[in-house]
């Protein structure tokens, strides 16, 4: 890493949540064993043999991180991530092969480090542990909610609260909005478990109730009060 491109990390570092409050001089030490990724739109980063090995920080991009069917090729998008976040968590703290894979959505660029290293870093630095700790609850949180709309709610409520979720993230200082606004249809379903043909049934029907809309920027809520109304409608079996 060149010393540009070095500074360039070391500021994008400094305002990241896993290192918050962590000096300066710590953070270039720990750069210091890390290595910049570049991978082009559509690149498979990391696959399950793969996850032993490296644990990731996203400076810029999307990545998804899936489960996908050995035969038939379904797959099912456990996390949807932008700059800031991590992966390949489960395999940083048990060493275990994770049967998972992630791939690109844009042009990403990402730190990586071994495991070890990372795990190093943890032990040596509670405030590091501590971030490490919250942005991990975070990601778990999105796990249970995955889950719970997979085995408790219809495709539709599932798709309602994909869409609130990153609606209400629009409010925030560190809006993800933009990690589901352009996503084509066939993304978007793998994040619900469904498949392109039933996502897109639905997305018709909130248009023709005037909910969301799309156009050249991607989806957009054009009627919040309506699209509450209909997950709840659903959640409730009205």
């Amino acid at each position: 890493m060149n010393e540009a491109v070095s500074k360039m990390a070391c500021n994008i570092l400094a305002s990241c949540p896993l290192f918050a409050g962590i000096n300066k001089p710590e953070i270039e030490i720990m750069l210091a064993h890390m290595k910049l990724e570049r991978w082009p739109r559509q690149s498979l980063v990391m696959t399950a043999e793969e996850t032993q090995q490296n644990f990731y920080l996203i400076i810029k991009g999307r990545v998804k991180i899936s489960h996908n069917h050995p035969q038939n090729g379904h797959g099912l998008t456990l996390y949807l991530l932008g700059p800031g976040d991590i992966f390949n968590v489960i395999s940083l703290f048990d060493g275990q092969r994770h049967d998972v894979t992630a791939e690109t959505l844009d042009e990403v660029e990402a730190l990586s480090a071994p495991v070890a290293e990372w795990n190093h870093w943890m032990e040596e630095n509670p405030v590091f542990h501590s971030n490490m700790h919250r942005l991990i609850v975070k990601q778990m949180r999105q796990l249970d909610e995955l889950a719970s709309d997979l085995a408790l709610h219809d495709t539709m409520t599932r798709l309602a609260h994909l869409i609130l979720r990153h609606f209400d993230d629009q409010k925030s200082s560190t809006s993800r909005s933009n990690l589901i606004q352009d996503l084509p249809h066939e993304e978007l379903a793998h994040m619900i478990g469904t498949v392109r043909v039933v996502l897109n049934r639905l997305i018709n029907e909130l248009k023709r109730e005037d909910v969301v809309t799309m156009g050249a920027g991607g989806l957009q809520v054009q009627n919040m009060e309506k699209l509450l109304s209909i997950a709840e409608q659903h959640i409730q079996g009205k």
